[in-house]
């Protein structure tokens, strides 16, 4: 496995998810904690997962489960694909939030058919990308439902894994442990001691971990930390009207003028900029691929799929 690099994605201030059309020229491999639909709306896009790859053709639907590593390429020929990013936080099991869900959905793959046809799926994708194309209230309370719509026809009619991180003694293979990790560092990012718990929670002496993380994220867990607590704040500066203060204190950094430095320097903005003027796309540039494409067209596509 190569170096990855980590995305932050920035939600819609409306709701937990991020919905868009675009052309797709070649992504670097990466990793986010969202779930990521993808639904090939023109073309052919070679989707890659880990350690496969598959050609995605014209009306093929695919899930990307949270922290699982991908990239995308274009073919010989154009393509338009709509996206469906939606917040991990959406698929936790409120019984039990040290569960994770895997999915089976890819209709390019098919190794393993949902319980209903794929254009159940495709549909209301198509659905969900034209209802964010309109401007009135009641678009977002259908997206909304249509989300809530989405994630409950995967829990019914898909087959998924449940993945428990509770067992400090199991045994995994590379990119579970990634996984493992990954979790743990979501789960406990504000500790001052998370390096020395995780290196006695995964079963690594420090090096061994700096080494592990470094080649397959190309991030320290110093790094990681900082990415999820810049995330959240993201997350906190779009989504309500908490004072910045606030916000630096609730995602654990030190004081007000460390948050500032550490935000500007990740994102490319100060947190006032950003909670005005959103994020700095030209950052994750190399992370996305994303080239021009027809607005009208991706429309009229996603009309045909209904």
């Amino acid at each position: 496995m190569s170096s990855y690099i980590y995305e932050a994605i920035e939600h819609d201030k409306r709701f937990p998810a991020k919905i868009f059309t675009t052309s797709i020229g070649k992504s670097s491999y990466h990793w986010h904690y969202d779930y990521e639909m993808m639904l090939v709306l023109k073309g052919s896009v070679i989707l890659n997962i880990f350690p496969e790859s598959c050609i995605m053709k014209t009306g093929d639907i695919a899930l990307v489960n949270s922290k699982t590593v991908h990239g995308l390429s274009k073919t010989n020929e154009d393509n338009i694909c709509l996206f469906i990013q939606l917040k991990q936080e959406l698929f936790e099991n409120w019984q039990d939030k040290n569960q994770n869900y895997r999915y089976y959905l890819n209709s390019a793959v098919n190794k393993v058919e949902p319980k209903v046809p794929y254009a159940t799926f495709i549909r209301n994708a198509a659905l969900i990308g034209l209802e964010y194309e309109g401007k009135h209230l009641s678009n977002f309370y259908r997206i909304k439902a249509l989300l809530y719509t989405l994630i409950a026809d995967l829990f019914e009619y898909t087959h998924y894994d449940i993945r428990e991180y509770s067992d400090k003694s199991a045994t995994v293979e590379e990119s579970d442990t990634l996984l493992k990790i990954l979790e743990y560092i979501d789960l406990n990012y504000y500790s001052d001691n998370i390096t020395e718990e995780l290196c006695s929670m995964i079963g690594m002496c420090e090096k061994t971990l700096y080494r592990f993380l470094k080649r397959h994220t190309d991030l320290t867990v110093k790094e990681l930390v900082i990415s999820l607590k810049i995330e959240k704040a993201q997350f906190l500066l779009s989504s309500t009207e908490k004072p910045i203060n606030t916000i630096a204190h609730e995602c654990c950094f030190g004081n007000d003028k460390t948050f500032y430095r550490i935000f500007k320097k990740e994102t490319g903005v100060t947190p006032m900029e950003y909670r005005l003027h959103g994020s700095n796309v030209e950052k994750n540039k190399q992370v996305q691929g994303y080239l021009s494409f027809s607005k009208n067209e991706a429309i009229e596509l996603m009309k045909r799929m209904l």
